[in-house]
Order: structure tokens, then sequence, then C-alpha cells
């Protein structure tokens, strides 16, 4: 399950760029989001989260420095709310907050000739995130690069995490370096500190491989024998992603769901104390 030797080039239909300019981006951006923001004067590119005041998850997008403008890359499904929120935080801050629709979204194996091109910061082996408004290069299904992504267990905040629901640490954020932990304050941030200092993570996500994935829909329960211990998230024929309790992964248990054997492997990039 753990391929890593793929070659792609893809435009994502569902990335958008948002432009933000002006002279307190990086103090207005760095008290909302997760990660700590001035590490993009080196980083150029970093991940991060913005979170509810409980510590939930809301939005997961990456930050590019350009220059004088950054940009914004995330799910066009979350664009327009994601929008609305900077807005509302904004106040007096000397900030502008707009979608660029002529901005298009790739991801490559390679490094590819345009403006932006990043490695991927949350893992080496999803190659790079590229930013144009047009691309020269042959283009191959972004199913090959879903299937790359399910089989390093990478999550899709979007499309795979609950809105309010979804507790940060049980989706590997931290190892996903979505989150610094000595930076200032943000909203959510003494919640999920606490999760990891106290210990309270309980469930973490999973590879697992489907024997047969026809008519499962996301959150189809996973038993080891009657006992459920988790839920599938999202999956690509027979590979996905699952929330599975940590205690029952322990012992020697056959997983199911829908009455199939599911294969489960822990991501490689994953640390479980």
């Amino acid at each position: 399950m753990n391929q890593v030797n793929v070659d792609f080039f893809s435009v994502l239909p569902n990335r958008v760029a948002i432009e933000v300019s002006g002279s307190d981006r990086c103090s207005f951006l760095q008290g909302l989001v997760t990660k700590d923001v001035s590490l993009i004067e080196k980083e150029l590119i970093i991940y991060t989260l913005m979170l509810s005041p409980q510590g939930k998850f809301q939005y997961d997008f990456f930050i590019i420095n350009t220059g004088d403008l950054w940009l914004i890359d995330v799910d066009e499904s979350r664009a327009d709310s994601l929008i609305q929120r900077l807005q509302l935080f904004k106040l007096h801050a000397n900030v502008s907050i707009v979608k660029n629709t002529d901005m298009r979204v790739a991801v490559s194996s390679e490094i590819i000739s345009t403006s932006y091109c990043f490695e991927d910061p949350r893992l080496k082996t999803l190659g790079y995130r590229c930013y144009g408004k047009a691309f020269e290069c042959k283009q191959t299904s972004v199913e090959i690069y879903e299937d790359l992504r399910l089989s390093q267990g990478i999550p899709d905040g979007a499309k795979d995490m609950i809105v309010d629901k979804s507790i940060p640490l049980e989706w590997g954020m931290d190892e996903l370096h979505a989150i610094s932990w000595d930076k200032g304050c943000y909203m959510g941030q003494e919640l999920t500190a606490r999760a990891r200092y106290v210990g309270q993570i309980r469930k973490h996500l999973f590879i697992i491989e489907l024997q047969n994935a026809d008519n499962l829909e996301i959150g189809t329960k996973l038993y080891a024998g009657e006992q459920e211990i988790g839920e599938l998230r999202t999956h690509n024929n027979k590979l996905g992603i699952a929330l599975l309790k940590l205690e029952v992964l322990t012992q020697e248990n056959s997983l199911t769901i829908a009455n199939n054997p599911v294969k489960v492997q822990q991501p490689s990039w994953m640390k479980l104390t």
C-alpha cells in the first residue's frame, strides 16, 4: 500500500487560491491559524488549520509566500466560508482578502517550470504543489494522485474530516506539520495543547485496504468481531482511510466492514506512543 514511486502531474479541480495582501497579513494570520506563520519567510509554503474555540477542525489550507502577495490554497467548497471568516476577524488590520479565479493549483511528482512550485510541506512523497494561470505539462489522471495520497494515509481535510467535530491530533496534524507548539495563541490552542500533553487521543487515522468497496458510504462502521472500532472516512476504490480506536488495534483482531475483511496499515509518518 505504501507506493511512493509514482509519476504524475494534475491540476486539482477542487482547489482555489485566495490572495492575502497588506502590511498586517503576517500578524493577522498568526493569531488565527495553528502554524507559526513567521516560518513562511524561510519555508515559502506552510500547511495549517483554523479551529473552532473548542479545538475542532474547521479549515485546512496551505499558505504560499509569493512576496508582497500571499496565496491561500484551499478546497473550493470551503473557500467562500473561509473568506467570510477571515473578513470577520480583520477589523482594522491592513489586510486585503480576495479570491483569485485565474490561479490554478496543480500537483506534480517533479518540479515544473512555473512561477511557484514548492515541495509539499506535509510529506515529501506527495511531490510538489504548483501555482499558475496555465500549465504546459501533459496531465495525468487526478486519480493517480488520489491513490498516492491515500496510500500514504494523508487526509484531505475538506473531504475526509468533519467540520466542528474532528480532533486535529487524531488526524495526524501534528506529524503532518500543521501545528506549531511554540507559537503564540490562536483559536482552539488551549484544548489542542491539552489533548497533546494529557494524552487524550484515543483514535487515529489508518490506511485500509478493502476487499469489496462497492456501495460503501463514508461513515460506514468497522468492527472487530461484534465490537464497533471506527468508521470509514474516505476511499478511492479499494484504498481508503479510516478513523479507528487505538486500544483495539493493539489486540489480535480481525477487522471487517460491511461483513468484508479489511487490512489495516499504520502510515509510515505516524508516531504512536
